[in-house]
């Protein structure tokens, strides 16, 4: 049952949720310092970062993280399992 399952995949996957939600957050934290650029009143780059990436963002995506890898791979061995009672007579 465990060959079947695309490690890979599935970490591909979790990628790709990461980095999403790393570009939410930053924006989120960072909104005030976009809408200072928008009025051409651009803050320094040091500030942007000091305020977007503090340890419990940082501690929130590496849980997120790890939460997005889990559920992908027990709905995956739920699908196999599943699967594998259909094709049993």
């Amino acid at each position: 049952m465990d060959s079947k399952i695309s490690h890979q995949k599935i970490a591909i996957r979790t990628f790709l949720k990461v980095l999403l939600m790393i570009a939410v957050i930053f924006i989120i934290n960072s909104w005030p310092s976009i809408k200072q650029s928008l009025d051409g009143k651009t803050p320094p780059f040091e500030y942007w970062l000091d305020h977007s990436f503090k340890m419990s963002n940082i501690l929130l995506i590496i849980g997120f993280g790890a939460y997005f890898y889990y559920k992908d791979l027990t709905d995956q061995k739920a699908l196999i399992a599943q699967q594998s009672e259909i094709e049993k007579p």
